[in-house]
């Protein structure tokens, strides 16, 4: 019988002061200890064990080959407090028969209907950035902003401001106070008695007395409307012909609010950062998008799918600022990988940040470079060696909505603006539920 072996560890010893690397910079604490312990690690935190590996081939084994054996890590369980049952941390049966409900509501003629909002949307909102003309923004909170709104309107067809800041307030309070449980689960039992708890439940019922109103709004009045809850109140189970509950709406509408804005928000902040920088890549981005539409006017569902080089600026963002940069899971079994005991119950941290910027898989990681992306590129690379959506059966199920919502936005405001970076304001990564601007990232609008 082959002896497996047992991945390198951190040492016991050390594990203070691992708790206070984790807790304080996860990112930056794992990119150090891959720098000793390489690609695949233990982490030892004296109440918890770990693994971590940016390894591509690991990571296709965990999301994908044996994802069967891999269940959402613990770090989910404290994502339930918010976003309850949704597909984002439901698990086995009940997540299969919710992603089959909800996987239609993405298809192509769906997204279509949706579209016409989402241009609707981005109009008025190229309207107050002309107003912005010859100022300093964040362009990750107006980022923020403005895909907040096309994901509200895309699910509610909410229209009032005061609405949508309440809920997108009462979800920046939820991350918040999520991630503390997270970062810190030793600490956990404390946060209840804190002040930032009873925030997080009056937030918590102040989103949830919106999404119900909403829901039970729409049901009394019995219209129709073209957006993501009537879609998902209509669907059906194909066995039982059972529609979803109040509370599953809730669930999966908020999950969708949470996942749907704030990675496109993060994405697009990231590469307009990186835009503002190179201004050759912005010259060819406008080139494509003069060319397709020469009058400025809003595209069309399809013209914004032949806009096939702002598509690949927008990867190669993702790539270098994956907004789901961290994906856990948790073995079911005992399992094995070259060799490599994989223990049951053992949780695990699959690093798409650091595979993403692996020198191993990509040249000159850290360059800013979407010709990674043509099409030719892409045919000779492993698929999963590119996976800002994630892989597998638990892949993103609005990867589609969010592209055409992000191929949109940079288009238009690249054809009608430019940016530069505002010196000596400090931009870092910030590693939270997604890759955040710590301090976001400033630029002036020229």
């Amino acid at each position: 019988m082959t002896t497996l072996k047992s991945l390198p560890k951190t040492p016991k010893k050390d594990f203070l002061k691992s708790m206070k690397g984790v807790a304080k910079d996860m990112l930056g604490y794992n990119e150090k200890l891959k720098e000793i312990y390489g690609d695949k690690y233990q982490i030892d935190l004296g109440y918890l064990q770990l693994y971590a590996t940016s390894n591509p081939d690991l990571i296709k084994h965990i999301l994908q080959t044996n994802h069967k054996n891999y269940v959402k890590s613990m770090g989910y369980d404290k994502l339930k407090m918010g976003l309850g049952d949704g597909l984002l941390t439901s698990a086995g049966d009940y997540w299969r028969k919710q992603r089959r409900l909800s996987q239609p509501v993405f298809y192509k003629n769906n997204l279509e209907n949706l579209f016409v909002d989402m241009g609707r949307t981005t109009t008025e909102f190229l309207d107050t950035m002309e107003q912005l003309r010859g100022s300093e923004i964040d362009i990750s909170k107006l980022m923020t902003e403005i895909t907040a709104t096309i994901v509200l309107r895309s699910l509610f067809n909410v229209e009032e401001s005061q609405q949508l800041n309440k809920i997108y307030e009462s979800m920046d309070v939820m991350q918040n106070y999520i991630m503390k449980h997270v970062q810190s689960p030793i600490f956990s039992p404390f946060y209840y008695l804190s002040s930032s708890h009873r925030e997080f439940k009056v937030s918590m019922k102040d989103m949830d007395d919106l999404v119900y109103g909403m829901m039970h709004d729409r049901q009394k009045s019995g219209e129709k409307k073209a957006d993501l809850l009537q879609m998902l109140m209509d669907v059906e189970d194909a066995d039982t012909g059972e529609k979803m509950t109040d509370l599953q709406l809730r669930d999966e509408l908020i999950t969708l609010f949470s996942a749907g804005h704030e990675t496109s928000a993060n994405s697009l902040g990231w590469t307009f950062y990186m835009l503002a920088q190179h201004p050759e890549i912005v010259e060819k981005i406008r080139v494509e998008v003069n060319g397709v539409l020469p009058n400025k006017e809003m595209p069309t569902f399809e013209q914004v799918r032949q806009l096939t080089y702002t598509e690949q600026v927008i990867n190669e963002g993702m790539r270098l600022f994956p907004p789901a940069w961290v994906i856990g899971r948790r073995a079911v079994e005992d399992d094995e990988f070259e060799g490599f005991e994989i223990k049951k119950e053992i949780n695990i941290w699959c690093e798409i940040y650091l595979l993403h910027r692996s020198e191993a898989f990509w040249d000159n990681p850290e360059e800013f470079n979407p010709d990674r992306f043509s099409a030719e590129a892409v045919k000779a690379r492993p698929r999963h060696h590119f996976i800002p959506f994630g892989a597998g059966p638990r892949m993103c199920i609005g990867n589609h909505f969010a592209m055409m919502e992000m191929q949109l936005l940079l288009s238009t405001i690249v054809q009608r603006f430019d940016f530069s970076v505002v010196e000596n304001h400090p931009v870092e990564l910030n590693g939270l539920l997604t890759l955040r601007p710590k301090y976001g990232i400033k630029l002036k609008i020229k």
